[in-house]
């Protein structure tokens, strides 16, 4: 890879982060497919419908807990790391509002813990207890999201790239033990109890760094910072409360129209989505979100989006048709041979998901120089596709058509970013761009 990176004449950065990322996802992903076999054979399909329910919850309560500031903390942290009065105002705003509302969330799980389990897993258990303890765990979740979001600001990509392999050989041990113990219940579990202890590694992390620990003093809130921060809030909170709805509502489609195995299935396959984007995604947190922050100009813009599209896009292509030419192996290896029936979503999920990283990489533009009302714009357009055409194609094709939505809202959502960013990206630049 490193040879290929070269040969594109890309910077020595992204080569580093790549190759530094790669070895650390793959150990996720090896940690994942050792967790998907152990549900796939104890708990079947319900089981994985199940844990796709908890899953999209967890993200709605964490990005509630943290008041989405992640993403804006890292953006600000590597536009602002020569100014520190201002990085310790927004830290300082951040950390204070984020424990506010952690405290209030948890105190909400923990005392209608009975209601939770009625939403999320509609009759389908009595999982009550997952919540308590998501409520008990909840402020060390968010403790760790801030903290990692700062480390990342910082262009600490070693750190990261440690506590991530750390934190999933845990996870992965937790989840073993958990799942062959109890269950369906020890899975639910282990979906919580993994990302509260990784705050323990990244706190060792950040102690080792006295760099780190000399920045940050906490203070008082500032409306200066409420205001820089509040728009990512309200991007963060968007995406994580309606896009797990949409996704629920998905997959009731799916249950009521040919039941809740012909939902695991569609479970299953978004699960192998998540274990091959999350090379992507680490790769967009930790290089593309800070560097498009500090880009000033459409050529410094332009740079990055087309060495990703020469670098990772093609390479992320043919892990894509890989995997659809194995992708019968794949399912025997990850899950049973209950889970055939899945085969035929493949192509679609594996196209989506290729129109998806294309898209994504422009959208991160968006954030990193907080576009607020295009970024509503945008995924408002994205999340009525996304469930219009997939509740469209269930009805004649059954749960394949979730992944054939997928693909079509994921196909139009890059050629709509692609246009908005047409003048940037193929346009003439400006003389003091070029």
């Amino acid at each position: 890879m490193k040879g290929y990176l070269h040969k594109l004449g890309l910077n020595t950065l992204l080569l580093k982060i790549t190759s530094l990322n790669a070895v650390g996802v793959l150990l996720q992903i090896i940690g994942g497919l050792v967790t998907s076999k152990l549900i796939a054979i104890y708990l079947g399909e319900r089981g994985m419908a199940l844990m796709g329910y908890m899953r999209n919850f967890l993200t709605s309560v964490q990005a509630g807990s943290s008041l989405g500031f992640g993403k804006g903390v890292i953006s600000y942290v590597a536009k602002d790391n020569e100014a520190p009065g201002k990085l310790k105002t927004i830290l300082s705003t951040a950390t204070i509002l984020s424990a506010f509302a952690t405290v209030i969330i948890s105190l909400i799980l923990y005392l209608f813990a009975d209601y939770w389990n009625a939403l999320v897993f509609k009759g389908e258990g009595d999982f009550s207890i997952v919540f308590k303890y998501l409520a008990i765990s909840l402020p060390f979740i968010t403790a760790n999201g801030l903290l990692v979001a700062y480390i990342n600001g910082l262009s600490k990509y070693k750190k990261i790239v440690w506590i991530n392999i750390i934190t999933n050989l845990i996870g992965l041990v937790l989840s073993v033990s958990l799942i062959v113990s109890s269950g369906v219940r020890g899975a639910l579990l282990a979906l919580i109890i993994s990302p509260a202890m990784a705050f323990l590694v990244t706190l060792f992390f950040f102690m080792r760094g006295k760099a780190l620990r000399n920045e940050i003093v906490f203070g008082s809130i500032r409306w200066e910072a409420v205001r820089s921060l509040g728009s990512y809030t309200l991007m963060a909170i968007f995406s994580a409360m309606v896009l797990p709805v949409v996704f629920i509502a998905i997959r009731q489609e799916i249950v009521l129209q040919e039941g809740i195995e012909q939902a695991g299935y569609w479970d299953a396959m978004t699960r192998i989505s998540d274990y091959y984007l999350k090379f992507v995604a680490t790769l967009m947190t930790l290089y593309i979100l800070p560097q498009l922050a500090k880009a000033t100009t459409d050529s410094a813009f332009r740079k990055e989006i087309f060495d990703f599209y020469k670098a990772i896009l093609p390479l992320f292509g043919l892990g894509v048709l890989l995997i659809y030419f194995l992708r019968v192996p794949i399912i025997r290896l990850i899950f049973t041979e209950d889970f055939l029936g899945m085969e035929g979503i493949f192509k679609w999920q594996l196209l989506g998901d290729f129109f998806k990283v294309a898209s994504i990489v422009v959208g991160y533009q968006i954030i990193a120089k907080n576009m607020l009302k295009l970024f509503l714009i945008t995924e408002i357009i994205s999340l009525i596709l996304i469930y219009a055409t997939s509740t469209y194609f269930i009805s004649i094709y059954g749960f394949e058509g979730a992944s054939m939505g997928h693909c079509l809202s994921y196909f139009i959502h890059l050629c709509m970013l692609l246009f908005i960013f047409r003048r940037p990206l193929f346009g003439r630049l400006k003389l003091e761009d070029e």
